[in-house]
């Protein structure tokens, strides 16, 4: 950088600007980033499952890059997109509550490395409090923070489609996955 230029002492000598010279960087559209198909496509992925690892995997990025852009300051948007996906992935959440309340979960026996019995055993501990909280007019008091925390579900199942259509692309850099960051234990998604 070139130093710049003073001119002979005065009684009022002119300010030195040590940014006259400087070119700002000019960030190109990074095809690999991400687009706002690609967090579209992240978020909707997310709103089924419930799980940035498979939406993360899905879309063929690293989970690492989504938390950052999550944090990033041109993030906002697919940040409060992001909170609105997740609260309305709690109807998987409900429908898994209900099974293991009503049909439990599988439980093996094994002995000296053999099968020797499997049995469901259902939880009414988490029977009652579905019943208190999903219908507290027969089963518990219908107090309105009862209902205040079953309405925010509702609104994010609203919202996300209007977060979605409001979301641009960004200039952040998207980390793709590599052969490493695969699971081969993880199943995938059908992309139909």
């Amino acid at each position: 950088m070139p130093t710049p230029k003073r001119t002979p002492a005065t009684d009022s000598a002119p300010a030195i600007d040590p940014l006259a010279d400087y070119v700002p960087a000019i960030l190109a559209h990074r095809a690999n980033g991400w687009t706002a198909d690609r967090q579209r496509r992240f978020l909707t992925i997310l709103a089924e499952t419930g799980s940035v690892s498979l939406a993360a995997d899905d879309t063929g990025i690293a989970p690492r890059s989504a938390y950052r852009l999550r944090a990033h300051p041109a993030g906002k948007t697919f940040s409060e997109a992001w909170d609105a996906a997740l609260l309305s992935s709690t109807g998987r959440l409900l429908t898994l509550a209900f099974e293991r309340a009503t049909q439990g979960i599988p439980r093996d026996v094994w002995r000296d490395d053999k099968l020797i019995s499997s049995t469901r055993q259902p939880s009414d501990k988490l029977m009652m409090f579905l019943l208190t909280n999903l219908l507290p007019s027969r089963f518990g008091p219908a107090s309105p923070t009862a209902r205040a925390l079953r309405n925010p579900v509702g609104i994010a199942v609203h919202n996300l489609p209007i977060h979605l259509r409001n979301l641009a692309d960004i200039d952040a850099p998207c980390e793709l996955l590599g052969a490493s960051d695969h699971d081969p234990e993880r199943p995938k998604l059908d992309p139909a």
